[in-house]
């Protein structure tokens, strides 16, 4: 297998590489982790940790927590089934020819962040595999062929997609925000009010449209998940201080619009 750290596949999409998650949602962990460990698909375990490299440092994972897996498939968390998951489907996707791949994005997309992706979504799937290609690149067709010497046949894209460890959850999810069955873009108007409705801000349009970047930012970090939001902050601490002594700032409004997200959205 290639030497990963050599490579940096970041330094192009910045913006999509926040905290991106995969709507990928394995069937059952037991099941995707059995499977996985197993080779059973077609890649061996190793080889698929190896590939999830960039998913690692995109959502701020321990790969030493993967390599665990293989010795005790218990200690898997969720959030690390689903990263090994999406690699295992990456590596199909990018298995097939380049001209296919087009043809298969609608699918890849469906799977990753559902039926209906919106230009975010696509921007931020197309900044995953952005991250994830030059990994898939370097790759040389006999080491490739070494790690889906198995024993088990490999299974391509579709077939992979119909797999049950790989099935998505097929309960419908609730869009409404809050008590009020708000939309979403009623939900982040009610949100961003505080800081939006600052008469200094009203007046300023410099400063109005740094605080919608602020509110798109803070609505962002409020939907991940509790586990990676340090992680997240850290991030977003970086992408909006300039500099200018105003993290502590920062740090101090985000954890007050977090908070506010979750008492007006509690079932969020």
């Amino acid at each position: 297998m290639p030497d990963f750290d050599d490579l940096d596949p970041f330094t192009s999409f910045d913006a999509a590489q926040d905290e991106f998650e995969p709507r990928l949602d394995p069937a059952s962990d037991t099941v995707a982790t059995r499977v996985l460990v197993s080779g059973e698909t077609g890649v061996s375990f190793d080889a698929v940790v190896l590939f999830a490299e960039p998913m690692f440092q995109l959502y701020g994972l321990d790969p030493a927590e993967a390599f665990s897996i293989k010795h005790d498939p218990t200690s898997a968390s969720a959030e690390m089934v689903t990263v090994l998951s999406t690699a295992r489907v990456l590596w199909a996707f990018f298995s097939l020819p380049r001209k296919e791949r087009a043809h298969k994005r609608p699918l890849l997309a469906a799977h990753l962040v559902g039926d209906q992706p919106n230009e975010e979504d696509w921007l931020e799937i197309e900044g995953l595999l952005e991250a994830v290609e030059p990994y898939w690149s370097v790759m040389l067709p006999d080491e490739i062929q070494a790690a889906q010497d198995t024993g088990y046949p490999t299974l391509g894209f579709d077939d992979l997609l119909s797999h049950p460890a790989f099935e998505l959850s097929e309960e419908p999810e609730d869009l409404a925000y809050g008590p009020d069955s708000l939309s979403e873009m009623e939900a982040r108007a009610l949100f961003a009010q505080p800081l939006l409705e600052d008469p200094a801000v009203m007046v300023d349009a410099d400063a109005f449209e740094q605080a919608v970047e602020r509110v798109n930012a803070y609505w962002h970090l409020a939907t991940v998940p509790e586990a990676r939001q340090e992680h997240a902050l850290g991030r977003l601490i970086t992408q909006l201080s300039q500099g200018d002594g105003s993290s502590d700032a920062i740090r101090s409004e985000a954890r007050l619009m977090v908070d506010r997200f979750h008492e007006l959205f509690p079932k969020r």
